[in-house]
């Protein structure tokens, strides 16, 4: 044993002679940040791209508005319309559907469907012009040979197609005419559009330094530093652009490294990407060993596994079977049962390390883009985020919402928390919460966070965050089923769109007059598995001035009124294809499908006019 051990130790002697230091190590730091990209710096980059040392490797190069207009011959007083349900009031998100309540513009989106999905995104390249008030004229008036996300903005309407923005002058909706349009040189990610500016995320699968963007060249490219204990697998460059919505023009762009499962969200005053960062097991392991060498081996092996764990030569990776392998050549020396012992003792060790250091298993890297002025800064939080209705930006504070251990092997352990951000360092935190599950869904309103996990029951936790320094857990709820989306009806109502324990789409209301006690009021349960409205908040639609809740079901529309504490369903609204959205202008309803629109009077639920759009749409 010894022999081969001294020729393992004479190996690695060798092998430092041979390699020169590599000169990426300033690409780690203990806590994960961007930093501004150079030749040099940027050079090191794409080095550990290539070598996998980031992961895999890659191929490298309802609020009301009131208004007025006027129809053909009769003044129409347009006193209320929907706009899209967004995250962060004031910010608009881009949909297939905008009105302003004199007309509606709508781009279907065909029915390519995997499972239940309709992925990717593909839309029937035309937007529809509809006359759409009074219903008793309502018609498609007009048609753009373009579809994707639409926003609209004062006289304009922005589209945006996957491969072009168009920019449509609207003073004649019939006739549009085009402004101006810009290839987004890339794959679209998501938008924003706030004060006359469209904030635009594009990806890039290449990556340069500089980064070409169309007649852009961009050296603001910001590059992570990651801690040595996560990875993340980087996909291609990140394009960050604010974009002039009356005229076209850049005014601002910065690229940062990127992947598909970067969760993106915009306050009004800043643009946030989040990083997954996974777990390095194999890193933590070799911490592991190394911080407890003296509990369980001989000097001899001690020194030798000291040397493979600090060689500056070899990857993780490396280390990792160089460690085991001589490990296990050391057990085979002991007797059986010692070795079984010494075995199963690591085991229980290395677990009880893990919980230890769980907050250091997995990270999510988050960069803060200032709106104004581009400036970027970093940090981090330990754990995952589902989706962007995990971040909010409130009074000058991040709050976030993560899982850390929600995969096969930690699931039973896995542990939920907020934390509160403060200049994006961690200022106040409340960690522990619904241990063996994970999140479904989460929604920040003011001073409290609502948050629901689940695994075999939906336990639905109301945080108090008045005092960010110390977050607190006010009251919980256990019961079947979870809640993927959740939406404030009024200040002491919540509704839950989600699924009961049989996988049935389930609308839960929550009364929350006692925070310490929040209490489930209704539930109603619908023969379908699925709805857009449990993952895209864009296909929710809440009619506070008539207590009515609407959302697609299939080719179903299902119109709820909530009244009392109680739901009950007015309407099965039917279409011929899936219904996609849905919108109010004054007191008539509309329901959206690939190919149809129904006008529906919410004073007595009759469908008073059904239009056509276009032919073979799905």
């Amino acid at each position: 044993m010894r022999k081969i051990l001294l020729l393992i130790l004479l190996l690695l002697v060798f092998l430092s002679g041979c390699f020169q230091r590599s000169e990426t190590n300033n690409l780690e730091d203990e806590e994960f940040k961007v930093v501004l990209a150079d030749e040099r710096n940027f050079r090191d980059f794409v080095s550990k791209l290539e070598r996998g040392g980031y992961s895999n490797p890659i191929t490298l190069e309802a609020t009301t508005y009131r208004g007025k207009a006027t129809a053909k011959g009769t003044p129409v007083v347009i006193e209320r319309f929907s706009k899209t349900n967004v995250q962060v009031e004031g910010v608009e998100e881009g949909d297939i559907v905008k009105t302003d309540g004199r007309y509606i513009y709508f781009s279907p989106e065909a029915e390519v469907k995997i499972m239940y999905y309709v992925y990717p995104p593909r839309w029937t390249g035309n937007t529809y012009i509809v006359k759409a008030f009074p219903p008793a004229s309502a018609e498609v008036v007009g048609n753009i040979s373009y579809g994707g996300i639409l926003y609209l903005y004062n006289n304009t309407l922005i589209v945006i197609d996957g491969r072009e923005i168009l920019s449509y002058n609207l003073s004649t909706p019939e006739n549009p005419r085009l402004k101006w349009k810009m290839d987004i040189n890339g794959t679209y990610v998501d938008s924003r559009l706030y004060n006359g500016k469209l904030y635009l995320i594009v990806m890039k699968e290449e990556m340069k330094y500089p980064l070409p963007w169309g007649d852009v060249e961009i050296k603001n490219y910001y590059i992570p530093v990651l801690p040595p204990k996560v990875s993340h697998n980087f996909q291609g460059s990140y394009v960050v652009a604010a974009i002039d919505v009356d005229r076209g023009n850049i005014s601002k762009v910065v690229a940062l490294p990127g992947s598909r499962d970067t969760v993106i969200y915009m306050s009004k005053d800043r643009i946030y990407l989040a990083y997954y960062l996974g777990s390095n097991i194999k890193r933590l392991y070799l911490q592991f060993i190394e911080e407890n060498l003296d509990r369980y081996f001989p000097e001899d092996v001690r020194d030798l596994l000291k040397n493979i764990i600090n060689s500056q030569y070899f990857s993780d990776e490396a280390k990792f079977l160089e460690v085991n392998r001589v490990i296990n050549s050391y057990l085979k020396t002991l007797g059986r049962e010692e070795a079984l012992n010494l075995k199963n003792t690591m085991e229980e060790d290395f677990h009880q390390y893990l919980e230890e250091h769980w907050e250091d298993l997995e990270k999510t890297g988050i960069v803060a883009i200032d709106r104004d002025n581009f400036h970027v800064k970093s940090g981090s939080v330990p754990g995952r985020l589902i989706n962007s209705y995990a971040m909010d930006e409130y009074r000058g504070y991040l709050r976030v919402a993560t899982t850390i251990g929600d995969y096969w092997k930690y699931r039973d352990i896995s542990t939920n928390n907020i934390y509160v951000l403060k200049d994006l360092k961690v200022y106040g935190k409340l960690t522990g919460l619904g241990r063996g599950e994970r999140i479904y869904g989460v929604r920040f309103m003011g001073d409290v966070a609502y948050l629901v996990t689940y695994r075999e029951k939906d336990p639905l936790f109301v945080i108090d965050l008045s005092d960010p320094k110390n977050p607190k857990l006010l009251g919980k709820l256990k019961i079947p089923g979870y809640s993927t989306y959740l939406h404030p009806i009024d200040e002491k109502r919540l509704v839950g769109i989600g699924r009961d324990e049989r996988n049935r789409l389930k609308i839960s209301l929550f009364k929350l007059e006692d925070k310490t006690k929040p209490v489930e009021v209704d539930r109603y349960i619908l023969p379908k598995y699925y709805s857009p409205a449990l993952y895209n908040p864009h296909s929710f639609l809440w009619d506070r001035d008539n207590k009515v809740l609407i959302i697609p079901g299939g080719n179903s529309c299902y119109i709820f009124k909530i009244d009392r504490d109680r739901i009950s369903l007015k309407m099965e609204d039917i279409h011929k294809g899936n219904v996609l959205r849905s919108l109010y202008i004054n007191s008539y309803l509309y329901t959206l499908s690939n190919s149809q629109i129904h006008i529906i009077d919410m004073r007595d639920w009759d469908i008073v006019k059904e239009i056509t759009i276009g032919e073979n749409l799905s």
